[in-house]
C-alpha cells in the first residue's frame, strides 16, 4: 500500500497519493471471475435447498 510521506509542516499531495493508490488495483483475471461466479451460484443453490428442506420438515 502507498505510504503517506509527510515532512514537518508540509501538506500531502492528494493528487499524487490518489494516483499511487489507483495503480495498486488490477482487474480480475478470468479464472477469478469464474471462481466468484461458482461460489455465488453454489451459495444461492445451497440456500434454496436449505429453505425448501426446512419447509418440508
Amino acid at each position: 500500500m502507498a505510504e503517506l510521506n509527510l515532512n514537518a509542516g508540509q501538506q500531502p499531495n492528494v493528487k499524487a497519493e490518489m494516483q499511487a493508490q489507483a495503480e495498486e488495483w488490477y482487474d480480475l483475471l478470468p479464472v477469478e471471475k469464474k471462481l466468484i461466479g461458482y461460489s455465488l451460484g453454489l451459495g444461492i443453490l445451497l440456500l434454496i435447498i436449505f429453505i425448501v428442506g426446512f419447509k418440508i420438515l
